[in-house]
């Protein structure tokens, strides 16, 4: 098994659950975050220290099940722009 991890906007996360849901993902685990990346670097620069609202969502998969899985989530909340957010797999 593997541990897909999805940091995401929280604005996005009802989209994302729901397409969880209609792709057959069992369970999910979601929490609170907050961090900055590369965007918020450039951007805010002169703001250092204020954290960027995130949502951690952690899902554990089948090893066959990841590209699909990595793949939906990508195409769910990507908008093209600069924070969309990262996924990670861990075994």
């Amino acid at each position: 098994m593997k541990l897909v991890i999805a940091v995401v906007r929280p604005k996005v996360l009802p989209k994302l659950a729901s397409a969880l849901r209609k792709a057959g993902v069992a369970g999910i685990t979601v929490v609170k975050a907050q961090g900055f990346g590369r965007e918020q670097m450039e951007a805010d620069f002169e703001f250092v220290g204020i954290l960027s609202e995130r949502i951690k969502v952690e899902i554990a998969v089948e090893d066959d099940q990841v590209d699909k899985l990595v793949k939906l989530i990508s195409e769910t909340v990507a908008t093209g722009k600069e924070g969309d957010g990262i996924i990670f797999v861990v075994d």
